[in-house]
């Protein structure tokens, strides 16, 4: 694995045009290389507050451990490359790879609930292959969610924000994940460490929020903390997609050994479903559409 390269004054070779996103560990911005005038996104540390300095220090540690982890994906085409990390007017940051197109979110939001098949098949199903690459490097992403997944002009789907991946079986000592979106096993230190199943989880928790704009145990504001709780209201379980209702009940369950073994188990489930080569789009799609990413390639799982 080749080392990040280290940039001192990060001014002097990228020019910061603006910031593009926020979130807990980071903000995003992007940038331009002063020399050739490439785009670069630029994740920075978020300034001090008024707490400790070495909660600070500990923050840009953090970020570049995300690097270091990036690092151990490279050659994974959907996750962006990082190119650099440095310094940024005293703050920690990584240059990576600027990836064009639309929050996930955003392109649900315009079209919720959805409920073609190809397409609901379409986005799960490049998530599955995306994450069989990162599973088979022994590592969990922990932080599924349609805010990290940016949808491509092209509908290829690209995954975001490394910054709490964890080695397969590696004990946690505290919850790690977005409420909502992670596992039930994700909300507390984890002993015995987590398993590739918790990604299956957030990937259920999409599928359930493309289709019935409802996430599972009661979703951010009444997130239940015991297995007895209902999955979803009767309403909305009403309301599941006949073609993926068993599928996506059997991916939140509450109990990582319930749930499927791994995303190609996934994915072959939702094969039936993926539009074939050559089809047509379908009439009412996605803005960018990610069934063509099937339309124009064949699976690689």
């Amino acid at each position: 694995m080749r080392e990040v390269e280290k940039i001192d004054n990060v001014e002097n070779h990228y020019e910061v045009l603006g910031r593009v996103g926020e979130g807990g560990h980071g903000d995003l911005f992007l940038a331009r290389d002063r020399q050739s005038g490439e785009r670069v996104a630029l994740k920075l540390q978020k300034t001090r507050d008024l707490g400790p300095k070495s909660i600070f220090q500990s923050a840009g540690r953090h970020l570049l451990e995300e690097g270091d982890r990036m690092m151990m994906l490279t050659g994974i085409q959907a996750i962006p490359e990082i190119i650099a990390s440095g310094i940024h007017r005293g703050r920690q940051c990584l240059i990576m790879e600027f990836v064009q197109g639309s929050q996930l979110q955003d392109v649900l939001l315009a079209a919720r609930p959805v409920r073609h098949p190809g397409t609901v098949a379409s986005v799960i199903g490049q998530l599955c292959e995306i994450l069989r690459e990162v599973h088979d490097r022994n590592l969990v992403h922990c932080d599924l969610k349609p805010e990290n997944i940016i949808v491509q002009p092209d509908g290829r789907l690209r995954l975001l924000d490394m910054g709490l991946a964890i080695a397969v079986g590696e004990p946690t000592d505290c919850e790690r994940g977005t409420r909502g979106w992670a596992s039930p096993e994700q909300s507390d230190a984890c002993d015995q460490g987590l398993t590739r199943q918790a990604d299956i989880f957030g990937l259920g928790c999409i599928l359930l929020e493309m289709t019935v704009m409802r996430l599972p145990y009661g979703g951010l504001e009444e997130r239940v903390t015991k297995p007895d709780g209902p999955v979803l209201p009767a309403d909305r379980l009403a309301k599941l997609p006949p073609e993926f209702a068993s599928l996506a009940l059997r991916m939140v369950r509450w109990e990582a050994a319930d749930r499927p073994a791994d995303v190609r188990e996934v994915f072959d489930e939702l094969r039936p479903y993926l539009p074939r080569v050559g089809s047509r789009r379908p009439s009412k799609r996605l803005r960018p559409d990610p069934t063509e990413y099937y339309r124009t390639h064949l699976p690689r799982l």
